[in-house]
């Protein structure tokens, strides 16, 4: 059987490295075909896997002496050559793993994708693509580019579109993505000059269903499978959401423990609140692939716990099982 093999740098991000250590053994027990590298500093992940049930041959380590930290510019990526950012990518990039998953910085992480990973060809701007939980049951959004770029052109919005949907033909399986532009209003002539051309393209391409401009309202209303933007807009909405999501959550909460009786109330409830709570919590959605770049590469939050890193390593597991970098070539008629 052969592994898909992922390289994992599990140093830099707020909360250490034992949340990554326990989201990754969870999905190993999962995934017989998964191998995970782990990336960073081995006498410590060593020591945090002590005691833990996995299977050896689905383990590998790589030792680093250096750490991208948060605070890092993009430059650290070129310092810190033994850092374990740097030396997953450079697997990646070796063909020692199929893909990258980190928790660390992401202007370094982006930095360095370019970098090490190098840009696809015929891409000028790769692109963050995150999911977004939507109204409809199970259904998801995907928004991109959420902040790997703050300028883009028309052009590049349009090899968004191309990109996301060759990756939710592959990895959602929809036969046909419904695609949709973020603007300031629905009709085609809002927006900036860029979102005017941008509409243009997508509206012209005969391999996407593009349906329209679609106001930030509505991104989490399930209309649209994918939604492009540029990366300043795509990165504010984005937090947007999450913000609203996290508040709301924590204002329902506090509304219905005031008093006893809507705590003997919220007892009867408490299965429907869980629920909604689950599929709105960004923990759960934790991963953003970038889109663009010649291997698999995906992002998890900086204060990722173990519910964010297993979203995240399960995501990069099921991009690599369902061929996601040829697709996504293909797709831009590109080797």
């Amino acid at each position: 059987m052969e592994l898909k093999t992922i390289a994992f740098d599990v140093m830099g991000s707020d909360n250490g490295l034992i949340p990554a250590v326990d989201a990754a053994i969870k999905l190993l027990g999962e995934q017989k075909d998964l191998k995970i590298i782990f990336v960073g500093d081995e006498a410590t992940i060593k020591e945090a896997l002590l005691k833990k049930k996995y299977n050896p041959e689905q383990v590998d380590f790589l030792n680093t002496s250096q750490v991208i930290e948060m605070t890092d510019g993009i430059m650290e990526i070129r310092r810190k050559k033994d850092s374990s950012m740097v030396r997953a990518l450079e697997l990646v990039n070796e063909g020692k793993a199929d893909a990258i998953t980190t928790g660390g910085a992401t202007a370094p992480f982006i930095a360095g994708s370019f970098f090490i990973l190098k840009q696809m060809e015929g891409v000028e701007r790769p692109a963050f693509m995150p999911v977004i939980p939507t109204l409809i049951k199970d259904k998801i959004t995907l928004l991109l580019d959420v902040g790997a770029n703050l300028e883009c052109d028309p052009q590049d919005i349009e090899k968004f579109a191309i990109m996301a949907n060759a990756y939710s033909k592959a990895v959602r399986g929809i036969e046909t993505p419904k695609i949709a532009l973020l603007n300031i209003g629905e009709e085609k002539s809002k927006g900036l000059e860029v979102h005017k051309e941008a509409y243009k393209l997508l509206e012209a391409n005969s391999e996407l269903d593009f349906i329209g401009n679609i106001e930030s309202r509505y991104i989490t209303s399930g209309i649209a499978d994918i939604i492009v933007a540029d990366g300043l807009t795509g990165n504010i909405a984005l937090k947007a959401i999450e913000g609203m999501a996290k508040n709301l959550l924590t204002e329902i909460k506090s509304a219905i423990t005031k008093t006893f009786g809507r705590k003997l109330a919220a007892l009867r409830l408490k299965g429907a609140f869980k629920e909604v709570a689950a599929k709105f919590d960004y923990k759960n959605h934790a991963g953003a692939i970038l889109l663009g770049v010649n291997k698999i590469a995906f992002k998890s939050h900086g204060s990722s716990d173990v519910k964010s890193f297993y979203a995240t390593l399960k995501m990069t597991y099921n991009a690599i099982k369902n061929d996601v970098l040829n697709r996504v070539k293909t797709a831009l008629k590109v080797k």
